[in-house]
């Protein structure tokens, strides 16, 4: 994939120099042998593009030891591991919404390991054109499923302009994009 010119003051980072990336609670173990607490946890069908549906969250129970292991902190964006080509890396950042929660392993994590960067920005990146080529070129597919895996999603090119920069673009986004659901919202 090749990578266009950014313009000065911006640099081409991947989501691995700029956060941990990890998976999550994998579901079907046998935890029998184990002590276990039920935890609620974000799936696929939570995690939609660029905002979180919680209208349905489950639980799981997880070894008590991996409680904090896998809890999601505000600040972390979450991405889609596959399905429909058009899942793939599908993110958003998690605000804190449900104190405690955790998420599955069709679910990555990235932690920013920077404050120069707003989880906003990763996740809006994530929107991008050229984001939607990244994720379909490195993806695996099989039958009708598609998937990306944490190496993938590691060396994700991100675009980082200063955080000046990330604030106004961000803030225009958000303007536009209430402008459209005011819109919506009036014609139904």
């Amino acid at each position: 994939m090749t990578l266009y010119d950014l313009p000065v003051g911006w640099v081409w980072m991947t989501l691995g120099e700029l956060a941990d990336v990890r998976g999550g609670v994998t579901k079907g173990r046998d935890l029998s042998r184990h002590k276990t607490v039920e935890v609620p946890y974000l799936r696929v069908a939570n995690v939609q593009s660029g905002y979180l549906d919680l209208s349905v969250v489950k639980t799981i129970r997880v070894k008590a030891d991996e409680v904090q292991r896998y809890a999601l902190q505000p600040g972390d964006v979450l991405f889609t591991e596959g399905g429909d080509r058009d899942k793939l890396g599908r993110g958003a950042v998690w605000n804190g919404e449900i104190e405690g929660c955790t998420h599955q392993n069709h679910i990555f994590r990235a932690r920013l390991r920077t404050r120069d960067v707003k989880p906003q920005w990763v996740s809006f990146a994530g929107r991008l054109p050229y984001a939607r080529a990244y994720f379909d070129s490195v993806a695996r597919q099989t039958v009708n499923l598609a998937s990306i895996n944490a190496t993938n999603l590691r060396a994700f090119p991100i675009p980082v302009p200063p955080i000046r920069e990330q604030r106004r673009i961000l803030a225009r986004v958000e303007g536009l994009y209430k402008q459209s659901q005011t819109a919506r919202d009036a014609l139904e």
